[in-house]
This record gives C-alpha cells, structure tokens and sequence, in this order.
C-alpha cells in the first residue's frame, strides 16, 4: 500500500517481500537500459538537439573583474543593433534573492543572489544578456554595451576572507541567514557537533596525532554544457526545456524568482549528458532564459560554451581540514576532532550542507566514543562551489583516510587491521549532524567484508612485487568510505503506475535519468511485482507537467527513495487487481496470484495480465476501470553504502613521477537492482576520484581569473591514464530498500585520493597532504621539501 504523505515509515517497518514469480525475477538481472538503444545510436535528443529555427539567440555579458559595483549600463547602442529583440540587466529584472541551491525551499543555504546582480562577485559572473535573431546580432550587441564599474577590493583565500581588513562580499540584508552566519566577515555559516567528551578522550589517548590536508577546486565537466530553452505557450505559462536533475524544484524556484504561480511554469527535462551534480541547482543561464522569454514574450535558446561551465559553473568547494585523533597502544580510536573551512565562493550555495557532509559521513566509518566537528564556509571572489559528486565527503574522506594511515603509521600497525579494528559494525549509529532528525542506526553495513575482498583481490598481505630496478618502488594504499542513501527527513517522491489496456505498465515518476539508469530501475522494479519482462514497462520521467513531484536525482536518493516510491506504486496497483479479480471471482484477494504476467484466481482459468486490463477497460463485468497504482516515499532513514578500495602504485624516486597501476573496488550497495549499471556507477565514481586525485584542478591568478582557456587547460583525466580497474560486489540487504538496495552513484568518488597518497606513501616514505598528487610535488617531498 501507499505510504500517505506526513508518514514517515519507521525504523523497523522493512518492504514487502517480492510476491512475483521467480521464473521471471527482472530485478537482480542486469537487463539492458531503456534508453540504451538511443544513446549509442545517437537518436536521443539532448536540450541542445531540439530544433530551435524559431528560437531567439541568447548570450551573456560576463564580468572581467573579481569584484566590482556595476555603476550604470548603457545599452542604447546594443538595442539599435538591427535584429536586436532585448536587452536586459540588473534594472529589468526582479529584485527577488534566492539561492540557485537544488533543495526544495527553504534550502540550507543563505538567499544571497539574484538573477543579475548589481555587485558583481566573482569573474564570468552575468551581467546582462542579449535577444537577438541572429548570432551575428547578439554578438555584435554585446561588442556595443558599454557598462561603467568601479572595481573592489577582491579576497580569494578564505582564511584571509575572515580578516578584519578584507572586503565584505555580502554587506546587504538577506533572508535564511545559516547557522552562526557572520557577513561581515564573510562567514556563511559555522557549525559545531560534539559527541562524547573531547577532552576526556585525548587524556585517555596513549598517542595524539595531528595533521592538515588540503583539497582543490575541480569542475564536474558533464559533456553536455547547461543549456536553456524558454518560451511563453498558448496558455500564456512560462515553458522551460533545460538539462537539470531536478525539474520540480527547478519550476518551483523559476516561479519564486520571477514571483508567478508554480502552475504557470513548466519544465520539460530531455536526456541529460551527465549531471554530477552541477544539474542539481538552478543554475544562473535557466533563470537568464526565462528572464528573456518573459521579457519578449518569444522562444528563446541559451546555451554555455565549453570555456563559460569551466569558467562560471558551480565547482567542488576546496577546503583545508585539520584532523586531531588519540588512540591507544592496541589501536582502538578514543577520540577525533576535524575543523574545517570551506571555500564557499562568491554564493553561499550549498556551503553549509557541504561542510557538514565533509565531515560526518567519513567519521561515521569510525564510531568512537569521543568526536567533535568544526568547521566554517566561507564567501570569496571565486566561481561559486556547488554539489558534485561526493558532495563534501570526497574533501572529507581524503583528509581522514590519510590521517587514518598516519596514525597507524604512528603507532606500528599495519593500515588494514587498524581500520578493522575501528571500523562501524551492524547496528551502531552513523555520526549524524546535530541539525538531523535521521534514525542513525544501520541495519545493513558490508564494510568489513568491503575490506576483506579488496585486500583478497589485490594480495594485500603479500604486498606489492617490487621492480629489479631499485629506482622504481610499488606501494598499496587503502581507504574506506561511506556514502548515503538521499537527505534524511528531506526527500520525497511519488509515483503512479497505471496499467494499460495491452497489459503493460506507464510509470510515472519525477526523477530524472542523467545517465545514471533511473529510468531503467524504476522499469524493473515495477516489472518485478508483476513478474513483467522490462520491455512491458514504460517509464515517464521527463516534464513537470505529466510526472508527481519527485525532489530529483542527487544525493544518491534514486534507487532507494524513487525507487520505495515506485515499489509501493506498483504494490498498490498489485492490491487493486487483486481486489477486482476476487470481485470478478468471489474470492479472497489474498488468494489471487500475480507472477509472470498473469492473474490467477483459486477458481476459475488464469488470464494474461493483458486479457484481465481489456475486460476490466470494457466493463465486461463491471463498470470500465482503468487500474492506477499511487505510491509516495519520505523517510527520516538514509542507508549508508559502503566501500573499500585499494590503489597500487609504481614510483620513480629520481623523478617523482608514479602510475596507478591497479584499482580495486569493493563494494556494498545492498542488492544490486541491475549488476551491470552498478558495476558502471562503480567505476565511473572511482574514475572521477582518480581525477582530482592525480590531474584535475581549477586555480585561479591573482586578479581571480580563472587559469584555463578550455579543456586544452584543464587536466581531465584520459582513458590512457586509467589503471586497471577491479570491481567486487558485497551484497549486504537493507530491509527498507527496494528489493534490498542502498545507492552505489557517490561512495566510490571519495575513495581514491586517499587510497593514491597512502599508496605513496607506501612505496616511497613521502605524504602528499595536498591535491592534486603531482610528479613535481612528490619529487619535492622525496628530497626533503615537504
């Protein structure tokens, strides 16, 4: 049956156990995408795909300063520009602040931005934006707008940011002010949570040992660049086609900005080339674009180029993370204490969801009786940070599973049984923010075994075959790490399955496929209470306008929320076909079967689930019905996946250059739905570790320009940079997912820059306490520089 929204499902409530037919089990298989054929073909049509001969051409005016007070705006000349249709700015557009963050409203974050905003805060930020017929036109329109600044004083390093004689970047009033917000000096929010006793803990501690590590800016460099269509219909509603991973809360923030009903704005999401997070929030081209059809009342396109995402998109927060820990001889972990302070940029969006998640998803890996946290993000004149994969704990867990190497280090143990003695067990609680209503308890928690089959797979008791040439020295190194399953007491999704009269399924849910194979599971899952073939199911999931609402596709929320919601859907439209059927029958409902797409009553002949959707549509015995199935989802639960993964590395000691020679992943996602797409979000995540691990960063000169013209600039990791990589699933079974499952999109980012520089260091005696891990920064510590 439907969970009935306000009902958050306890604790113990566990998911019905499937009551299909083995003899056609879809979930557990590892059936081919939905949207595969598309995909590989290249017939799937992408926001940018969509022909647009009718549309307006759309650009933006960018800031070339840091930090600047846009004094005043001529834009008489631009609007002269033959074909020109409008030019907007600061003056034309709403004075409405938000925050651009992809959470439903209130979202945790400060209401700091508008659609352009009069003091410009970082370079590439907009300032105007053009209409035109033609690309020439709007090109030649943006030459010709003469805007008068006068330049601020910039701030770029956060710790300088919170001084008494740096700019305030934010000194107007705005509303949801985060916890202990300082403006003034710069300070978005500062949180703290303390279990235990700190103090008690390090007096308890036979060794104490300290350390600071540093993470870098990166991009999550989709393929597809933002792109926004936008165009007012025939009922004079405001029409959005946009690449996002939340359409709903996309329309419900359009419609605050511009103060017009959320009924009168529709958003349509087609595929999605990547989202990584970077879709999650409402991103400053989509308001931009809306701004401009609103203003012209016609179709307009607006899409960035390459060098405008790497430039102006949201970026992974940098951050510098302290880490405190006391231990005892035998290795038990007494206490730990991380302070924190995040690079929030020029907008507060998302800085403190990210704080908080760099530092309690990797301490909840270690559950000791004594942890405190501190931390603090902080506004500076750089891109603004946002969600990317990992969300924080990929900053958070390379701090800690590096310090966890150190103090085992410390103390002679050897890394692995030190994490094995301290690791979370069954049953003990995750260190959960103070601000959380979670239920913290885990009822299903593979990381032992996650450690076990890693360090089986790569023959970590063994260690490392070492090179005959003694310049070259291969070391292992290991992290562990721990990931969720969607914000706790946040999201919620709703889904309706309607059975069709040719016996198939339409399921209609709100999440968004970005790549990921949601569409593909939800398929299956609704399939499975049928005992359906895959290719019985259609999913729809692309436009506000036809899906319930869905909080959207991030913090590794689709399997397990989408997903619960979807299940309850299909068990709902299950319960309905009974029910008729043993009305047809005279029957107990109970009695009537459902398995291999056929319904079974204890008297009378089985009819194909097609034959029972025809006579039940043309009231043979009854009044015509056509059968739909509502379920919704909203848990103060999150399931925690586990991973553990371990990087084998070849260094050269006369030059500091290395390789990552092999990869192992070892992973608990619960039940895997569909092996093969797990495999692949397995790997993609540890590819994208290994980026910011060994290549990726975003740094900025001393006038806050970014230092890159492109992907020629920006260091991405290629495929022939990639070590071979082992994947092994640990199928634990978390009793209130679908069909068993937890997430697996995030916990496999957070693991390898840890794992790399452990790695390192085992090989070669030097720690790299700072990302990007480079040839020159190892050569350096190798001749004691570091």
């Amino acid at each position: 049956m439907s969970q009935y929204e306000g009902e958050p499902e306890s604790a113990d409530e566990t998911v019905a156990e499937n009551d299909a037919a083995d003899s056609n089990v879809t979930v557990r298989e590892s059936v081919e995408k939905v949207d595969g054929w598309g995909l590989v073909t290249g017939n799937a049509r992408y926001t940018d795909d969509v022909p647009t001969d009718d549309a307006l051409a759309g650009r933006v005016l960018r800031s070339p300063h840091a930090h600047a007070r846009v004094r005043s705006i001529d834009t008489e000349a631009a609007e002269a520009i033959e074909g020109v249709t409008a030019v907007i700015t600061h003056e034309d557009v709403s004075e409405q602040r938000f925050t651009r963050t992809g959470f439903p409203h209130p979202a945790p974050a400060p209401f700091d931005e508008r659609v352009f905003n009069e003091t410009v805060r970082h370079v590439g930020e907009p300032v105007a934006a053009v209409a035109a017929t033609t690309v020439d036109a709007v090109e030649r329109a943006l030459e010709a707008i003469e805007v008068d600044y006068k330049v601020l004083d910039h701030v770029l390093d956060p710790e300088a940011a919170m001084g008494s004689d740096t700019p305030t970047l934010h000194p107007e009033e705005y509303e949801n002010q985060q916890e202990n917000a300082d403006p003034e000096h710069n300070v978005v929010c500062e949180t703290r949570h303390e279990e235990g006793d700190i103090e008690a803990g390090f007096e308890a501690a036979d060794e104490i040992v300290e350390g600071e590590y540093k993470t870098q800016i990166v991009q999550q460099l989709p393929m597809e660049m933002n792109t926004a269509i936008a165009w007012i219909d025939d009922r004079q509603r405001l029409v959005l086609r946009t690449t996002t991973q939340v359409p709903h809360i996309c329309r419900a923030k359009i419609a605050r900005a511009f103060d017009i009903d959320r009924t009168d704005v529709q958003v349509i999401k087609p595929r999605v080339g990547g989202g990584f997070g970077v879709r999650q929030d409402t991103v400053p081209i989509q308001y931009i674009a809306a701004a401009l059809a609103l203003e012209t009342g016609e179709k307009v396109r607006l899409r960035n180029e390459r060098k405008e995402d790497l430039h102006v998109s949201q970026t992974r927060h940098s951050q510098t993370i302290q880490i405190k820990t006391g231990v005892r001889e035998d290795g038990t972990i007494m206490v730990m204490h991380v302070d924190i302070t995040s690079n929030t940029g020029a907008y507060g969006c998302h800085g403190f969801a990210v704080l908080e998640n760099a530092a309690h998803e990797p301490l909840s890996v270690y559950p000791c009786e004594n942890r405190l946290f501190t931390g603090r993000a902080v506004y500076t004149n750089v891109t603004p940070g946002g969600a990317m994969r990992g969300y924080g704990a990929v900053q958070g867990t390379f701090a800690l599973e590096s310090h966890v190497d150190k103090v085992a280090t410390e103390i002679g143990m050897d890394p692995v049984e030190f994490r094995r003695r301290n690791a979370i067990e069954e049953g003990e609680a995750s260190f959960e923010p103070a601000s959380s209503e979670a239920m913290d308890q885990l009822q299903s928690v593979g990381v032992e075994e996650c450690l076990e089959r890693a360090c089986e797979s790569i023959g970590w008791s063994d260690g490392p075959d070492q090179p005959a040439n003694d310049r070259y020295r291969c070391g292992y190194g290991t992290a562990l790490s721990m990931a969720k399953s969607g914000v706790p007491n946040s999201e919620f999704s709703r889904c309706n399955v309607t059975l069709e009269t040719d016996g198939t399924l339409t399921v209609r849910v709100g999440v968004g496929d970005t790549g990921q194979g949601s569409e593909t599971v939800m398929g299956q899952i609704a399939a499975e209470v049928f005992g359906l073939d895959i290719n019985s199911v259609h999913v729809k999931a692309d436009d506000t306008d036809a899906t319930p609402w869905d909080n959207g596709a991030y913090a590794s929320s689709t399997t397990y929320v989408s997903g619960n919601a979807t299940e309850k859907a299909a068990r709902d439209l299950a319960e309905k076909v009974r029910d008729l059927a043993a009305d047809w029958y005279d029957v107990d409902p109970e009695a009537v079967e459902l398995a291999d797409g056929e319904v079974a009553p204890p008297r009378g002949e089985s009819m194909t689930l097609s034959e029972f959707a025809e006579e039940a549509f043309a009231g043979i015995r009854g009044p015509k019905r056509r059968l739909t199935g509502s379920g919704q989802h909203y848990t103060p639960l999150s399931p925690k996946p586990f991973a553990a993964q371990i990087a084998a590395v070849e260094v050269d000691t006369e030059t500091g250059e290395f390789e990552v020679t092999n990869f192992v992943n070892a992973v608990d996602c619960g039940q895997a739905l569909n092996p093969a797409n797990v495999r692949g979000q397995i790997i993609g995540g540890a590819i994208m570790g290994l980026g910011q691990t060994v290549s990726e960063a975003i740094e900025f000169d001393e006038d806050g320009q970014p230092e890159l013209r492109g992907l020629r600039d920006y260091e991405v990791i290629h495929a022939t940079d990639l070590p071979e990589i082992d994947t092994e699933l640990v199928e634990t079974h978390e009793p209130t997912g679908p069909f068993g499952a937890k997430s697996v999109g995030e916990v496999t980012t957070l693991g390898p820059p840890a794992a790399v520089a452990n790695a390192i260091e085992d090989a070669v005696g030097v720690r790299i306490t700072d990302l990007p891990i480079t040839s020159a920064k190892i050569w350096d510590a190798l001749q004691g520089g570091r």
